[in-house]
């Protein structure tokens, strides 16, 4: 009976605390969550904030000193909303003559804006890297304050642990350059370890904590629900917008969030272990965040990763192990505790209940569409943010856009006009159907399917060119664009993009909107843009000084693709300032072709010696001549690889104009035009129109990314005046094949007509 009792008695206690651990480790995870979503949303929304918001191209300015500025101001309003809360939920007991009540309020005050500031200046990873070495601080100043020594195995371990963590984490501390941020992350260690000392301080001397629940008042929650319902019906009213309501709320429920994992962290968990014990604690929660991140699929993990797990785990271990020599007085302040002082998880669950209500209404409210639990790796800029198509949403008759010869299907349909436009499609979903005219080759295609394309790009086109229909000619180029260009950006988070087209040759602006779409689809996120005459070298400055506040290892630098390898001497010189600017970081140019006016010419050879040796560029070839092209003329470092042009990003888009004329040719005015002079007149009965879509004028747009999204619409538009094309530009070609419209291809001066042929096929 007695060992019964005793079991149960070191049962209860166990169970009890790890699920003291899951509360802490949840809410601190939510709260950290959302303030960092408020943080990056309220620095959007800010007239003067100078971070870069991607819905417009900003002038190049020096905005350090402003952005330090806004982010403090930000963490003063998240830290204000946080303490009002805590205030109003928690309470801190004096008790006579006991000034160390009042430097916890302080510390505590303090060491939450410092987070938030650092938060608010750099990117979450650097944040979280530096407090991972909140044991080492702490342990020094529990030293100093409380004469709490360590042994030797506990401070050999420490740094083993701290280490490990940040391994595992994979967050190196070489990711910013920040200083402000970093000096914040490193006096919010210190502030919170002087916290913790002054609570603990308490608990060694009066026997008490100080640090409770207020009692609860359903008065509470009634007001939490009527302030939650009174914004979703003054956003339904359109009193306040969706951006408002969306950093009310996330700052609400950070505030919710950070009451109950502070009161967890220093009414019940620092209660039973030291400071330093306390930090390390700290530490394993933090892993646990990143460990769920890493199962859930949020990110993914290397060796290096788990190899940084186990050895936080031994250094774990090893501190463990050590605290079986505690003194006296250090076991006595950890194991003592009134009645009063546990856990009262019937209390503490009632203010879980508010957080997960207002995480409920959120949701219910729309608003939380918006909001992306960042890893401990997400940025202080925004993500760009497309519309779902950008040309067509004008189209209210569905029904009309299927067109005879081969139908879109929904999920076609969908994935180009829908909100499933930026999703990544499924795999299975751009595989061919092996059971008509192409099961003569199902053993063939099987075996290609498998092949490393990246490595044999000579191999890409094999598919390609068995393929009848327009769908799925677009289905094998969105295919290879994911296997192959997805596979070598698969490992970064984030991008800057030179070169967006804006010009009124429509096809160059089609290219920019699939490489959009691409790179929404792959989610990754886009830090900054410039257009092609527009990325000066000031520009080019400003852009710089934006990645270096990255890892080479986060932050890839892409450059528009199109046609214009060496034939155009102004595009290949912008190209080489890109590479002098940007030295260190892995350079990819999107789809481009080789365009060689003459084999003599002085541009030639010094693209010969640009082109070869640069370990760090990718160039993507749209087709299978510029790529023998590199190959002969460019071999070096440079790599090269295979894939069709970004425009087949767009997907199958439906005719929704009927046609004015039964010929449509569209004829090259500028340096590419074959130079043919003669046009047959057409037969008799016949309609047909002759001219340039250069000339076809495209109204103007707030911003060169909208502007690329409308000139693209309104080569879509142009291309409907006919029922037959007849072209010579390339993407006359690939634009009438997105349509289905039947078309004749001419070849023009840069042979990119004759190289890259139906649609997609590299021949």
């Amino acid at each position: 009976m007695t060992n019964a009792i005793s079991t149960k008695t070191r049962v209860l206690p166990s169970v009890r605390g790890f699920a003291v651990f899951i509360i802490w480790t949840v809410t601190s995870f939510l709260c950290h969550a959302f303030a960092k979503s408020f943080l990056s949303r309220l620095a959007e929304s800010s007239a003067s904030a100078s971070y870069l918001i991607l819905t417009k191209e900003h002038d190049a300015r020096d905005f350090s000193a402003e952005e330090m500025l806004q982010g403090a101001i930000n963490a003063t309003i998240l830290t204000a909303v946080q303490m009002g809360i805590c205030f109003i939920f928690v309470r801190v007991d004096v008790f006579d003559n006991d000034w160390t009540s009042n430097v916890a309020k302080v510390c505590h005050v303090v060491a939450t804006w410092f987070t938030n500031l650092s938060m608010a200046c750099m990117f979450a990873s650097s944040t979280f890297a530096i407090k991972l070495m909140e044991p080492i601080t702490s342990a020094v100043v529990q030293y100093f304050i409380l004469a709490t020594p360590l042994s030797p195995v506990a401070i050999l371990s420490l740094p083993v642990i701290v280490g490990g963590a940040i391994l595992f984490s994979g967050n190196p501390l070489t990711q910013t350059n920040l200083p402000v941020g970093i000096a914040a992350a490193f006096m919010s260690n210190i502030v919170l370890a002087f916290r913790n000392v002054a609570l603990k301080s308490r608990m060694t001397t009066d026997e008490k904590s100080g640090v409770a629940l207020r009692q609860f008042r359903s008065l509470l929650l009634g007001v939490a629900a009527i302030c939650t319902i009174g914004l979703g019906l003054a956003r339904i009213q359109g009193l306040i917008t969706d951006l408002a309501l969306f950093i009310t709320l996330t700052c609400a429920i950070s505030g919710l969030a950070h009451v109950v994992y502070s009161y967890v962290s220093t009414g019940i968990v620092l209660q039973h272990m030291s400071v330093v014990s306390h930090a390390v604690t700290n530490i394993l929660k933090r892993v646990l965040v990143v460990l769920l991140l890493y199962v859930t699929g949020s990110r993914s993990a290397s060796p290096i990763n788990f190899l940084g797990l186990g050895v936080c785990t031994l250094g774990l271990v090893a501190y463990a192990w050590s605290k079986r020599y505690n003194t006296a007085r250090t076991a006595r302040s950890q194991d003592y505790h009134t009645p009063k002082q546990r856990i009262d998880l019937c209390t503490l669950s009632k203010y879980i209940v508010i957080v997960t209500c207002s995480l409920f209404c959120g949701v219910c409210l729309g608003v939380m569409r918006d909001f992306k639990i960042p890893t401990t790796a997400d940025s202080v800029f925004p993500a760009v943010v497309l519309d779902s198509a950008g040309y067509g949403q004008q189209f209210t008759q569905w029904s009309m856009a299927r067109v005879a010869t081969e139908k879109i299907n929904d999920t076609q349909f969908e994935r180009t006009f829908t909100h499933r436009a930026q999703e990544l499609p499924n795999k299975e979903d751009l595989l061919p159907d092996l059971g008509g005219y192409l099961s003569q080759y199902k053993n063939d295609i099987e075996g290609f399917l498998q092949e490393d394309l990246v490595a044999n790009p000579h191999r890409s086109s094999f598919l390609s060119r068995k393929l009848r229909t327009h769908v799925e000619v677009i289905k094998e180029a969105q295919r290879l664009h994911f296997d192959i260009i997805g596979t070598v950006l698969k490992k970064y988070k984030y991008a800057i993009l030179f070169d967006l087209a804006t010009m009124e040759n429509k096809g160059d602006p089609c290219i920019s909107v699939g490489e959009m779409h691409f790179l929404a689809r792959i989610k990754l996120k886009l830090l900054y843009y410039c257009t092609g005459a527009r990325c000066t070298k000031k520009r080019f400055r400003m852009a710089e000084e934006q990645a270096r506040r990255y890892s080479t290892d986060d932050l890839a630098i892409l450059v528009h693709g199109g046609g214009n390898i060496v034939g155009y001497k102004t595009s290949d010189e912008h190209r080489f300032t890109i590479f002098e600017y940007f030295k260190g970081f892995k350079i990819f140019v999107f789809p481009q072709s080789v365009f060689i006016r003459s084999l003599k010419s002085p541009h030639f050879d010094i693209c010969k010696k640009k082109y070869c040796c640069n370990e760090n560029v990718t160039f993507v070839m749209r087709d299978h001549q510029s790529y023998r092209y590199a190959q002969q003329y460019f071999s070096g470092t440079t790599k090269y690889i295979l894939a069709p042009d970004m425009a087949f990003q767009i997907g199958p888009m439906p005719r929704f104009l009927s046609p004015v004329f039964d010929i449509m040719w569209i004829r090259r005015t500028d340096a590419e035009t074959p130079g043919y002079k003669a046009i047959p007149s057409a037969p008799p009965g016949i309609r047909m129109h002759v001219s340039d879509w250069l000339k076809w004028t495209t109204p103007g747009a707030p911003n060169s990314m909208e502007r690329a999204h409308y000139i693209c619409t309104n080569g879509f538009f142009y291309l409907q005046r006919g029922r037959v094309i007849i072209t010579d530009r390339l993407h006359g070609h690939i634009l009438a094949t997105l349509m289905n419209i039947p078309h004749v291809l001419i070849d023009n001066k840069s042979t990119n007509s004759r190289r890259i042929t139906s649609a997609g096929r590299l021949v």
